[in-house]
């Protein structure tokens, strides 16, 4: 095959992408571009033939992400690939969208017209299809189709060959300078994934902190009321609704020395009432100043295949949370239920907590009311300077999206990444076929499509 077959495709980096204005936002040059792939800035890089954009990498290391979108001839966003870095060298396919134009006039994301694939770190994944009806259904994705190398700056036909740019043979790169067409948005367009993060806890145990409801209400956090002492003959941790504990509340993975530690209740009310809520309650493990939070885990939970603002929280169904010992839990449950109907726990509605002990077992319950209801609800674990945990704080998300007001202190502690730096990182050539794996897909979809076809024919 001689040169003059080799097709070429301009890469153009820049922040983002403007699907209104359907051009770049903020271009750069491939030597910025590289020193923020270096350095684990977020950047962009657009692929384009005859400037019709073909693909568009999202790249954002310090959050372990890199997301790769297709466009069709339409310039319309139609396939969509999330990588997440889970260990040195390698990229995991977390998710798989694909949007089912059935005409060149519909939007670029039809609403009874997608399909996701969501693929778990050991291949278990889940497929939701929306196309004339709802289809959800299992699968397992190989090895090969869910594990790619973090190939060098620039190689992306490691991750987009010709087949997926919708070329017909061999091409070659070629990244284009900052002029041309550019939109004028002040924001990228794009983001990394990120799971919640905590947001004013301290604030939450500091009296006469202030904290803004969206500009409806104003809480005044009041002084947290001691629950007593929560005895932990394990030092392993479970947070749960104490009415409907069962084998699948697992303790949280980080543990601490065995011993009794004190419960504290966050407390408010709302301005200009009296009435108030519970927006968090505490294990309190050290003295020392929490520098850092983290998401308490269970075991088999990995923060990493988070998607934004998601976390993993224990469920609520009975307007209650506490917290247990892990040797507690075939015993404590079932006493508290007792107790509430034969004494008074709550102290006339006076106490914001609870308590049953079991002798026997050496434990004891601590509960506490779940902010306004029922749901599920994060448990953040705080560490201090030394790394030494401090806390588990039940966060009632109340006030998570709150505004600080004065004369509340800004936090001093930070959220630690979900994406640590990995010391050992490294660069790979290309060891996977992405043509491949888009065929593997394809036949994912079609699977889902002839399954939820069958199964309405069923129903008629």
């Amino acid at each position: 095959m001689t040169a003059d077959s080799t097709e070429v495709v301009e890469v153009r980096y820049c922040e983002g992408w403007d699907p209104q204005a359907r051009a770049v936002v903020a271009p750069m040059s491939e030597r910025e571009a590289r020193g923020r792939d270096e350095s684990g800035a977020p950047y962009a890089a657009l692929l384009a033939r005859h400037g019709q954009p073909r693909a568009l990498f999202q790249v954002d290391w310090r959050n372990g992400y890199l997301g790769l979108v297709l466009f069709d001839a339409r310039v319309r966003r139609s396939r969509e690939y999330t990588y997440r870095q889970l260990e040195p060298g390698r990229l995991h396919l977390q998710r798989y969208r694909e949007w089912l134009h059935s005409s060149d006039t519909e939007p670029e994301f039809p609403e009874d017209g997608h399909f996701t694939l969501t693929v778990r770190p050991d291949g278990r994944a889940n497929r939701v299809l929306h196309h004339g009806g709802t289809l959800h259904i299992g699968t397992d994705v190989p090895a090969e189709h869910r594990t790619v190398a973090k190939a060098e700056f620039g190689a992306w036909t490691a991750y987009a060959d010709a087949q997926l740019l919708g070329l017909d043979g061999p091409f070659t790169l070629v990244p284009t300078g900052v002029d041309g067409e550019a939109s004028e948005a002040a924001e990228p367009g794009w983001s990394a994934p990120v799971p919640l993060r905590p947001q004013h806890l301290e604030a939450l145990f500091t009296p006469g902190s202030r904290l803004g409801n969206h500009g409806e209400q104003v809480a005044v956090v009041t002084a947290p009321r001691s629950a007593g002492l929560l005895r932990l003959p394990t030092g392993s941790v479970i947070a749960a609704d104490p009415l409907t504990v069962h084998d699948r509340d697992l303790p949280f993975t980080v543990t601490v020395p065995p011993d009794a530690y004190p419960v504290l209740i966050a407390t408010m009310h709302w301005e200009g009432r009296t009435r108030g809520e519970t927006p968090a309650a505490m294990l309190r493990i050290r003295d020392t100043p929490t520098a850092t939070w983290e998401l308490a885990l269970r075991p088999g939970q990995d923060a990493r295949s988070l998607g934004t603002d998601e976390f993993y929280g224990f469920g609520v169904d009975t307007g209650m949370g506490c917290f247990l010992d892990a040797s507690g839990r075939d015993v404590l449950p079932k006493l508290f239920e007792q107790r509430q109907w034969e004494t008074d726990l709550w102290g006339a509605g006076q106490r914001p907590y609870a308590e049953v002990s079991a002798p026997d077992a050496g434990a004891n319950l601590i509960a506490y009311p779940s902010g306004v209801g029922d749901g599920s609800y994060p448990v953040w674990i705080g560490r201090d300077a030394d790394g030494e945990v401090t806390c588990f704080l039940a966060d009632m998300l109340l006030l998570h999206r709150a505004e600080a007001l004065p004369p509340t202190a800004p936090d001093t502690s930070v959220c630690l990444p979900a994406f640590p730096a990995l010391p050992d990182d490294r660069r790979e050539r290309p060891f996977t076929g992405p043509g491949a794996t888009a065929d593997f897909l394809a036949a994912q979809l079609a699977h889902a499509v002839d399954f939820l076809a069958e199964r309405r024919q069923g129903w008629g």
